[in-house]
């Protein structure tokens, strides 16, 4: 045991005179014993924290005694979703701050385009940057930037579309050259960072930090992973590439949009032929982009997205153009008095130059161990580059410059094994703890997985899905999340649902913060969802008593980067379905099934619809790698032990983090 850890997670603990129903859990004490043996020792550590271990405790407890020593320097931490981050940063570490930790500093980093740029606020004021139309927000843009104290869009309203004109942009930014450096929301924000020991991020922003060479963040010397199970996927988005027609299209209005607004309307001194001499270019490089992008969009025909297998696979028509463009912006550089100005020019001289490198990187496959695809999502349309195995690029570029590295979760192994998570992010070397949940799921839920449903793929599939879930929700009288893989299926199912007194809600109709509050208010709704509810959702208590599971999320297989990821496993002679799309669906579907029971109190149904589950021998492998539970396999006696359950469950409820 160590010592210092004893005196707040022991029995009579420090945490116990201040903490409001504080109850020992020996798995928290465990957990931050394992963190601070691998704080001090400098080695890599995963952890699998079941629900209700209190792993946000055990982590921060001693991360600060760490870095409270005075030698230990800095430390992140880093998590998937905002709820957690807020969770950190509102509760968990003022209460330790309050209680245990007077001195210590922490803060809440974000990227920098959540905070208003003064300057650019200015420029859009007093240059008319903004569209007819749009007066009223701009004064009231104006009115909140005179009273606000950090300058955060969470502040406003989300229906403010100016935000993109006013914001901070890291490239648009002129740091002490700024006249408005003194009052700026983001180097005060940064000034809070470079004096705190404990700075919390999101995935997102610390892979972009590592992305731009380590430019965003103060310098640390540990991070901790929360909700590190979504590593892999984050990572492989940043340090990729991608050109898209919603980036051209920003890229070109920042310089003169249609309506005549951006930079070539700032500067005054621009005499009309030269003005509409680079407009004709810029208006090439639209056309051209258009037409191009349209190509890509007809390749693609009635598939969402598809591999670019081959170098050349379209004709580069828009970077000749761009780079004509961006010669013209580098001499209004040169013939610029304004120090501001200047900035301004070089910024967006800068941002053609990347576009056309990444434009061509793409374009000619310039990058090993890459995938190469395009994807249609709504108006975007966009081409990528992303690594097969990015733990070939995460080890030099993380794993082995920041020692240690904890990452944790509730869902990072598979029947026990760590080998999958490890093998993914190519973090051979280090330390691994399991630990269960201290619920007691076995008298808390129960598992129900129906007989003679069809298999998926089957004409009469979701005709039975559907009359399932209207049996489940017959039971449960509404109070149900139902969990899909795709928007196709949750969109047809929801078509033949005919329910009496539910309230039906469904993802896309609003926001997912707005469905979940509607759905905990009305105690007779079911709440249809995809991938964004399988994790990250909290619906503690009786609000929510029943989850479905409508079908295993495997990843599906002509994805381009699943299929190129599967191809380089058959290449080493694994086997692709059981050593990748296997061990990550179990991943995700412990964390749809992990949406039920939240607390000590909690208490319901999980039912899964997909009958592979205990047809195919790989369905062995899902039930082993969840917490032993009772499974009921017909209706009648699942209305009869779940009655008995809401009857009889009354325990209490302990509050550890």
């Amino acid at each position: 045991m160590i010592e210092e850890l004893t005196g707040y997670f022991g029995t009579g603990g420090r945490l116990s005179s201040c903490l409001d129903g504080y109850e020992y859990r020996p798995e928290q004490h465990e957990m931050a014993e394992k963190v601070l043996s691998a704080l001090r020792g400098e080695h890599h550590l995963i952890v699998e924290a079941g629900t209700g271990v209190g792993k946000s405790l055990a982590y921060l407890i001693p991360l600060i005694e760490h870095v409270s020593g005075g030698s230990a320097g800095r430390a992140v931490v880093s998590t998937y979703t905002k709820a957690l981050q807020r969770q950190l940063v509102e509760k968990d570490l003022p209460f330790l701050k309050e209680n245990l930790f007077p001195d210590i500093g922490f803060a809440l980093c974000l990227g920098s385009e959540n905070y208003l740029c003064l300057r650019r606020l200015d420029i859009s004021r007093q240059h008319g940057l903004f569209d007819p139309g749009d007066e009223g927000e701009m004064r009231g843009l104006l009115k909140w930037s005179e009273s606000t104290d950090t300058g955060l869009y969470m502040e406003i309203s989300p229906s403010f579309s100016l935000w993109s004109k006013i914001c901070r942009e890291h490239d648009l930014c002129h740091g002490r050259d700024c006249r408005f450096y003194d009052g700026c929301p983001y180097q005060r924000a940064k000034e809070r960072e470079r004096k705190s020991r404990i700075l919390v991020t999101n995935h997102h922003l610390f892979f972009a930090h590592i992305a731009s060479g380590w430019n965003v963040l103060p310098g640390f010397e540990t991070v901790v992973f929360d909700e590190a199970h979504e590593v892999e996927r984050v990572a492989s988005d940043y340090l990729g590439v991608e050109v898209s027609n919603t980036k051209l299209r920003y890229l070109l209005d920042s310089i003169l949009s249609k309506r005549r607004k951006g930079l070539l309307a700032r500067l005054s001194w621009l005499d009309d032929d030269r003005f509409s001499g680079i407009a004709a270019i810029l208006e090439r490089v639209r056309g051209q982009g258009e037409r191009f992008f349209g190509d890509v969009a007809v390749w693609l025909g009635q598939d969402k997205a598809k591999r670019i297998r081959s170098k050349g696979q379209f004709v580069d028509i828009i970077t000749e153009h761009l780079d004509t463009l961006r010669a013209e912006i580098y001499k209004l550089y040169d013939a610029a008095l304004d120090k501001e100005e200047k900035k301004d020019i070089h910024a967006i001289e800068e941002r053609c130059r990347v576009f056309i490198d990444s434009m061509e990187t793409v374009l000619e496959q310039g990058l090993e161990g890459y995938v190469y695809w395009t994807e249609v999502d709504g108006r975007k349309t966009r081409l990528s580059a992303t690594p097969i195995e990015p733990g070939g690029i995460l080890r030099p570029h993380l794993f082995e410059l920041v020692s240690p590295v904890i990452l944790t979760s509730a869902t990072l192994s598979v029947r026990g094994s760590f080998s999958y998570i490890k093998d993914r992010l190519g973090l051979e070397e280090a330390d691994t703890m399991l630990l269960e949940s201290p619920f007691a799921f076995r008298e808390q839920m129960l598992l129900y997985l129906p007989g003679g449903l069809p298999m998926p793929g089957a004409d009469d599939y979701e005709e039975g899905i559907y009359r399932e879930v209207e049996r489940i929700l017959g039971l449960a009288g509404g109070r149900t999340l139902v969990l899909f893989t795709s928007y196709a299926m949750l969109n047809r199912v929801c078509e033949l649902m005919r329910l009496k007194g539910i309230s039906v809600l469904k993802q896309g109709e609003a926001d997912s913060y707005t469905l979940i509050n509607r759905f905990k208010a009305d105690g007779h709704s079911v709440l249809f969802g995809t991938y964004t509810f399988w994790q990250g959702v909290d619906i503690p208590g009786d609000d929510l008593q029943c989850v479905v599971i409508t079908k295993l999320p495997f990843s599906v297989p002509t994805d381009p980067v699943v299929e190129a990821r599967m191809e380089a496993l058959s290449e080493e002679g694994k086997d692709p379905f059981y050593s990748f799309q296997v061990p990550q669906a179990i991943i995700t579907f412990k964390q749809g099934f992990g949406r039920l029971i939240r607390t000590a109190r909690d208490h319901g149904i999980v039912a899964v619809l997909d009958s592979r589950i205990k047809r195919k021998a790989y369905g062995k492998a899902f039930l082993e790698s969840i917490p032993e539970v009772e499974i009921v396999r017909d209706m009648d006696t699942l209305r009869e032990r779940f009655e008995k359950q809401k009857l009889s469950f009354q325990p209490g409820e302990a509050v550890n983090g």
